[in-house]
């Protein structure tokens, strides 16, 4: 077997967290160097993921033998660091928003481009066979394609942390989170957005940013997502160490033939549903062939 990519991480704290199954299981990829602002934290995920914590950013940044930084820091942070890993000649990865403001979303794209190095960017689609499974049936065509993604998200603002209610660090709730669904809606709709209309509100919290936010986006020939986010209910928190907290998940999609698709889990596993006139057609997702790590270290290698 080829010699793994070498990573150093740097940010050991709730994304990680989610992370950390994936990255046990990557065949391509070993962990070697690990940084947090909470020498603990990088210590414990060092014993779980192997390799070492560092004293700072600059030991993984400037480590000739690290092939991949993983930024798993806020969003507001973030710019500096790619900055810096791109002049350094790694290989990034890092997770949603990219930034809070287009101006260092373009800021880091350019220092990707100018040294020629892969970035990527985690969210929800990534490595995420349901919606791989998606995007298998409405390529094959046989129920057509896609013509409405509608999403309702609901659950309690962040507690774990201040930033994620900054607009200025992080945006509001659909920054910090309906972005996820942005994304799956433009990979499944295949075609350009043409327009986009945005509303944001205030129902229930006195927050830095508005407790309800929502966005219609257009694309060509006829397609359109509906997309609502909300952390006006106060629902269960189960744990304020991280993102641990009751989530309302409300799906559908529809097809410019008339299918409505809907999803969930049989004894089959993750299923989707699609129904016309009383007729109804499943498909049931399957893993994967590699993790999302293997997936970049293949981004990596190929160039």
């Amino acid at each position: 077997m080829a010699a793994k990519h070498t990573v150093g991480i740097v940010g050991c704290g709730d994304f990680l967290r989610w992370m950390a199954d994936d990255l046990q299981k990557s065949k391509k990829i070993a962990v070697t160097s690990l940084f947090d602002l909470n020498p603990k934290s990088a210590a414990r995920y060092a014993e779980k993921l192997g390799g070492t914590a560092v004293k700072s950013v600059n030991e993984i940044i400037e480590n000739p033998a690290i092939d991949i930084v993983c930024l798993f820091v806020p969003p507001w942070v973030r710019k500096d660091l790619v900055v810096r890993a791109a002049r350094a000649g790694k290989h990034i990865l890092t997770t949603k928003p990219l930034a809070p403001t287009s101006a260092d979303c373009t800021a880091m794209v350019r220092a990707v481009e100018r040294a020629d190095v892969r970035c990527g960017v985690i969210y929800r689609r990534t490595g995420n066979s349901a919606i791989e499974l998606y995007k298998q049936i409405f390529e094959r065509g046989s129920i057509g394609k896609l013509a409405l993604y509608k999403q309702d998200w609901l659950h309690h603002y962040p507690e774990w942390n201040t930033w994620a209610l900054d607009p200025k660090k992080n945006g509001g709730p659909f920054m910090d989170a309906m972005i996820h669904n942005l994304n799956i809606a433009r990979y499944l709709m295949g075609r350009p957005a043409v327009r986009a209309t945005f509303f944001a509100d205030n129902h229930a919290h006195k927050l830095p940013c508005y407790d309800t936010e929502g966005l219609k986006i257009d694309f060509q020939h006829s397609g359109a997502a509906h997309l609502f986010i909300t952390w006006a209910a106060d629902l269960a928190v189960f744990n304020t160490d991280g993102n641990n907290r009751e989530h309302i998940d409300k799906i559908y999609m529809v097809t410019d033939k008339g299918w409505y698709l809907t999803e969930g889990w049989t004894d089959a596993g993750f299923t989707v549903t699609a129904s016309r006139a009383g007729v109804k057609r499943q498909w049931v997702a399957k893993p994967l062939p590699q993790t999302l790590f293997d997936a970049f270290a293949a981004a990596v290698a190929t160039g």
